[in-house]
């Protein structure tokens, strides 16, 4: 289980990255409108004396601090900003849901399969029935199953186990899947901001006229450029996550088919129809 530790911790600090991205992102030193520009020459009134000149009011940059940085890059992304805000929630919400729920002890927990055999050997069902009540993983309602159905044949336990573990690891897979649709959204919306900025710009230099400016459209298109970093910055963790829970989910797969089909073939022996069941009379007369 070392290496499953290293892979969990390597998605916490994908996490953790994903969550400091926009700060980080956010982060600028912005130039207030109301700064002086000192490199133009002072103009003084013909009446003023030349020794009253005016002192140097120049305001240089203010630092913003990253919660300020961060609502303002907000505001000028407009109001697609805050729908990849929620995608992100959305995101970051699920991540953590899958990273609680998807363990080894959900699926199928250490040594479970050892105390059952005891159990099974032993003849107690009663106490093998409760051991899966209690533990509450796939592992447990398939040896539940297996001690309701001890008198089937190997082959029909089989195929019973087989359809609720698939059951089971498919809605694990399932609850994983709104992180592709984030990833797969997130860009869509972070285009769309941008398109809708590049329009405002245009707009403005048509407005302008014969006087427009092109540097009109540097500070739009500065602003609608911030919706598809945005979008990209949501996108690439949850397309990162969710490729990691879905293989994640199949080396549990894995893990259960050994686990299960181990204890079926030790439990059923050569795998004759009625061995279990003449083992189980034995032990309950």
């Amino acid at each position: 289980m070392g290496s499953g530790r290293i892979v969990a911790a390597s998605a916490i600090a994908l996490l953790a990255l994903w969550l400091y991205a926009p700060l980080a992102l956010a982060q600028e030193v912005v130039e207030p409108d109301t700064a002086v520009d000192t490199a133009e020459p002072l103009v003084v009134p013909a009446e003023t004396p030349i020794e009253s000149t005016v002192p140097d009011v120049g305001i240089g940059p203010i630092e913003l601090t990253t919660g300020q940085a961060f609502v303002l890059k907000l505001r000028q992304g407009g109001l697609t900003m805050v729908f990849l805000l929620l995608a992100s929630v959305a995101g970051v919400g699920y991540t953590i849901e899958r990273l609680v729920c998807l363990r080894s002890g959900v699926i199928a927990p250490e040594g479970l399969g050892d105390k059952a055999d005891e159990l099974w050997r032993a003849g107690k069902w009663d106490e093998l029935q409760a051991l899966s009540e209690k533990s509450k993983s796939t592992l447990a309602r398939i040896i539940g199953l297996i001690v309701d159905h001890r008198h089937s044949s190997m082959a029909d336990v089989s195929l019973m186990a087989g359809d609720m573990a698939s059951r089971d690891l498919r809605r694990h897979v399932q609850k994983a899947y709104p992180l592709a649709v984030v990833a797969t959204v997130s860009p869509l919306l972070g285009l769309l901001g941008t398109v809708i900025g590049m329009i405002g710009a245009f707009d403005k230099v048509s407005a302008a006229g014969s006087l427009g400016d092109a540097s009109l459209l540097g500070g739009d298109i500065s602003k609608a450029l911030i919706t598809t970093a945005a979008g990209l910055t949501i996108a690439v963790p949850a397309l990162i996550l969710y490729h990691y829970f879905k293989s994640r989910t199949n080396l549990f797969a894995l893990m259960l088919e050994d686990e299960v089909g181990e204890l079926i073939r030790v439990w059923y022996g050569g795998g004759t129809d009625g061995n279990a069941t003449e083992k189980g009379g034995d032990n309950e007369d």
